[in-house]
């Protein structure tokens, strides 16, 4: 792309054409406000506060909406300038309440900073308090309140809505002072397209759009920001955590927009029930005592028990679960050998090759996606943000896709109204390779579609069209460090492997990290494995679920909790802790320093899986609330989906 020549108060500037002269002027750290300008959204051009001096035209343009040219002269800070900016701010100032004191959004509003910066503004106009009120608008919701008055019609609620998530579920209603943004239907939490990502409310300006969990709590200025990586899911996207050092308040989008109602709504996961220190037969010890007791558990009887890893452990605690096998003989498995491994295994048998996943840019430049099975948009919701065109700084990438879904529940991928092949396990693979590809496709398929052999299979037919050009296939856990859990160990055993040796006495003791076990077998085969079992360990962060049933419970970190490294689906990333706390990592050493080298530990071979199909395997329909055992502790989360299952049942009814 050809560059051009541009001068901004005096100084020269060179960057590509199509660039606005905003992001232009930003290059020289140059302060241009605005109210309803973001990178990622369409260019709106409506609050006129970006106003700047094109000294060729005489004439003040706005910044955010205007290219550059070559040769071009701007200045941002004249007379005229300031004069617009501060008369606009007046206007705005004019019909805004001055409610500071009560509003969530002081100490990171931008009306408030740019008045601030600007000066004190002088109410020219003959308007009394009564004046300033206008229409109401309850959205009724549980999370979310909208204050009309505070309102400042920049619009990017409504934009952010459609051009990011894709839901469409905000609009403007009314025209002029009487315009107030409402929800497509109400109530709002089970009649709307809302998908909860909270994304209206932080790109708000102003306190317009408010997160109701979050009201009068506490005050911006009181909080620290952690940015870290979500461990909701597989995509990782980056989060802001606020917090006092204790407790999180909320977590929040950073600039990249990319977030859903699992970070959003499920930050009070943190809070409930959990288990600081260790349980011993159901009573409270300290979690030394817990870690001694799993010690003599293991130094006892290796060769009789098995570790059950969990795809939401970060790599330092898998490396280290992978030293305790090395070191004692003990047995490795995790339930990713009934979802990710088999699919994996069922690609490199037939390409020969290990699969790689594709880059996010070979998903926005796809013309058309096809989704397999589970609805990626439950799963997954993020990636659905990029199935339509993108926006960055005022350009548009990529193309808005052609949509088809193959399965038997479609779900929030509605909302790009996409063809539909009903198709149920695994006959709905067959349709895809019926199917022709003659424009540029990603095949997206989700782990949690298949299990064991069907799985196997499924990867044998995706590794056939990884073959065929314009195809490009995205294999999606739902998990957070699935990838992670398959690269980093070796020696992993398929999980009714494990099942069957204890049913036939051979191992006697399991250890399980975490609880998205459950998430995959039936509870009564279940609960059948548990009786025959000598010991349970568990390690989790909660004190009810596994955690009762166990005979030793060591309390573990949730992902905001960690410093850890993750392989997502956009590999390696590095995740912050918000506290002090003991880590999970850190209770897997504390195992191992402890353990007693096994000579004649059996070492563990990697050989081929067998996979087989089990009656006991559960298909459980995963919707947009709904992340693996967490979202099970989050008030948030289980409200939304209580409210949603009880208008279901009515409307069966």
């Amino acid at each position: 792309m050809k560059n051009v020549k541009v001068i901004i108060d005096g100084t020269q500037i060179e960057v590509p054409e199509n660039t606005t002269v905003l992001e232009a002027a930003k290059k020289l750290n140059k302060i241009i406000p605005t109210f309803c300008y973001h990178p990622k959204l369409p260019i709106y051009g409506g609050c006129r506060m970006c106003l700047v001096y094109e000294k060729k035209w005489k004439t003040t343009i706005i910044a955010c909406g205007t290219k550059v040219y070559d040769g071009m002269e701007i200045e941002t800070e004249n007379e005229e300038v300031k004069k617009d900016r501060k008369f606009i701010l007046e206007m705005l100032f004019t019909r805004h309440p001055l409610d500071c004191p009560v509003c969530d959004k002081a100490g990171e509003c931008d009306l408030q900073n740019w008045g601030t910066y600007y000066g004190p503004q002088i109410n020219n106009t003959p308007f009394t308090p009564f004046d300033k009120i206008r229409p109401e608008e309850d959205w009724e919701s549980d999370y979310f309140e909208f204050v009309s008055n505070r309102c400042v019609l920049c619009l990017r609620c409504v934009s952010v809505c459609k051009n990011v998530v894709g839901a469409d579920a905000l609009f403007q209603e009314e025209r002029g002072f009487e315009t107030v943004i409402s929800p497509d239907r109400k109530p709002m939490d089970t009649e709307s397209r809302c998908e909860f990502c909270g994304l209206c409310v932080d790109i708000c300006p102003v306190g317009a759009i408010i997160f109701k969990p979050f009201k009068f709590t506490t005050r911006a200025w009181l909080l620290k920001e952690t940015v870290s990586y979500c461990g909701m899911c597989s995509l990782n996207c980056p989060v802001s955590i606020d917090h006092d050092g204790k407790k999180i308040y909320r977590i929040r989008s950073t600039a990249d927009l990319d977030i859903c109602c699992g970070a959003y709504l499920g930050y009070d996961i943190s809070e409930k029930n959990r288990l600081r220190g260790g349980l011993f037969n159901g009573n409270p010890v300290s979690i030394e005592n817990a870690v001694e007791n799993t010690i003599q558990l293991l130094n006892r009887s290796p060769n009789e028990t098995a570790l059950i890893l969990s795809p939401y452990s970060g790599n330092y605690s898998l490396e280290t679960a992978k030293k305790i096998s090395e070191k004692t003989g003990i047995k490795l498995s995790s339930s990713i050998t009934l979802t990710l491994k088999p699919v994996l295994d069922g690609f490199y048998s037939e390409t020969g090759k290990k699969y790689e996943i594709p880059k996010i840019e070979e998903l926005i430049d796809a013309e058309r996606v096809v989704i397999i099975g589970n609805d990626i948009a439950n799963t997954n919701p993020v990636l659905s943000y990029y199935f339509h065109r993108l926006n960055f700084e005022g350009k548009e990438i990529g193309k808005d896709k052609q949509i088809t879904y193959i399965g038997s529940n479609p779900d929030r991928i509605l909302k790009y109204f996409p063809q539909i092949i009903h198709g149920e396990n695994k006959d709905t693979l067959k349709d895809l390779e019926n199917m022709s590809f003659d424009k540029k496709t990603a095949v997206i398929y989700s782990t949690h579609f298949l299990k064991g052999n069907k799985a196997f299979e499924a990867g044998k037919i995706l590794g056939k069209l990884s073959n065929k050009e314009n195809i490009s296939i995205f294999i999606v856990p739902p998990e957070r460090n699935a990838f992670g859990v398959y690269r980093t160990i070796d020696s992993l055993m398929y999980l009714p492997d494990i099942f069957r040796k204890i049913e036939e006495g051979e191992i006697k003791n399991v250890i399980i990290i975490g609880e998205d076990l459950l998430e995959h077998i039936d509870d009564e085969y279940m609960n059948s494995i548990f009786s025959r079992l000598e010991n349970i360990v568990t390690i989790t962060p909660f004190e009810d679920g596994l955690a009762l049933s166990s005979h030793i419970a060591l309390g573990s970190s949730l992902w905001m909790e960690e410093d850890e490294e993750i392989w997502g689906l956009w590999g390696p990333i590095r995740t912050r802790s918000f506290t002090n706390i003991i880590q999970e990592k850190n209770v897997l050493n504390m195992i191992y320093e402890k353990l007693i080298q096994k000579p004649v530990a059996e070492e563990m071979k990697t050989e081929d899986t067998l996979y087989y199909d089990c009656d006991y395997f559960i298909y459980p329909f995963i919707e947009l609330w709904d992340f693996g055992y967490f979202s099970k502790r989050s008030d948030n989360l289980m409200n939304l989906k209580m409210k949603n299952a009880l208008k279901e049942r009515i409307i069966k009814e």
